[in-house]
């Protein structure tokens, strides 16, 4: 008789429901993009060898999937990155975007390789540099009232720096720095008062140096930081002195037509001078100490 059977003469096999296998393909796929080896995923995951080069077939992560596809998103990433920089050089060398702050660029910059992606065919990389632009744009949309009051604040302290620098500069050059005047209300505006002498005397120096010297580029692209600097030493103090004995100098050389049109700029200057002493006089102004 024979026995019952009823026991199987062989290990029962238990089949892994569905959602199971699909999170172990997933895993398996995710496994094989970041570089782990089928043998090992296979090992790690429990799945039959067979099993998973059917999947890796099936969806594309086999070794030679990989690669190819790697090699063709580096060919796609090369020609992205060449349109990318012809556009640019093209936006710069048409001067579009000069004179914007280095941000604003930067969004023009974009907004030309969006373009230039989307006339070579590259949709993926033109969304994927319209996406930084846009968020470089919110965010100086976003800055811009406060932005733009800062920039308007940040020039007129610049123009009143620069105009404190010039009108400085002028009343050495006039010789009114320690002037009593230099205070009042009638001689704050530099263009009421110095503005003329100012011109002058620094037209004056050049054309004395250049007389004296003969021409020299440099020293015409260097004048007013001469006239600083000659400012600064004090020379301007006593000019008057100064300018006559230029004038014997240029006598001596033969060049009477700049002596006297030097003499007649000190004559000039001097008139100009006594009718503001008369008028400060008049107005009760205090006067500088002999």
């Amino acid at each position: 008789m024979m026995p019952g059977m009823t026991e199987p003469d062989r290990p029962r096999r238990f089949r892994r429901r569905a959602v199971t296998l699909g999170s172990q393909r997933q895993l398996a796929r995710e496994a094989a993009e970041a570089g782990e080896p089928l043998a090992a995923i296979a090992a790690r995951l429990n799945i039959p060898r067979t099993t998973l080069s059917g999947w890796a077939k099936a969806d594309g992560f086999r070794a030679c999937d990989l690669k190819a596809r790697a090699e063709a998103a580096a060919a796609a990433e090369t020609e992205a990155d060449r349109v990318r920089r012809a556009a640019e050089a093209l936006l710069e060398a048409a001067g579009l975007n000069a004179d914007a702050s280095p941000v604003q660029r930067e969004v023009d910059r974009g907004r030309a390789r969006v373009g230039a992606l989307l006339d070579a065919g590259l949709i993926p990389e033109a969304e994927a540099d319209m996406r930084g632009a846009r968020r470089l744009q919110s965010l100086i949309s976003f800055a811009a009232p406060v932005t733009h009051g800062l920039n308007a604040a940040h020039e007129a302290t610049e123009e009143a720096r620069a105009y404190a620098f010039e009108w400085r500069l002028m009343l050495k050059v006039c010789e009114a720095w320690h002037d009593g005047l230099r205070d009042m209300e009638p001689v704050r505006d530099g263009s009421m008062r110095f503005d003329s002498t100012y011109i002058h005397r620094c037209q004056m120096v050049r054309d004395v140096n250049l007389a004296l010297f003969g021409p020299d580029p440099e020293y015409e692209s260097m004048l007013m930081e001469d006239i600083y600097l000659r400012a600064e030493e004090g020379w301007f103090i006593g000019f008057r002195g100064h300018i006559r004995e230029a004038v014997g100098m240029l006598r001596g050389m033969g060049n009477d037509t700049l002596a006297d049109d030097l003499e007649g700029h000190l004559a000039a200057e001097a008139m100009e001078q006594q009718q503001y002493a008369a008028y400060d006089a008049a107005m009760g102004y205090a006067q500088p100490e002999a």
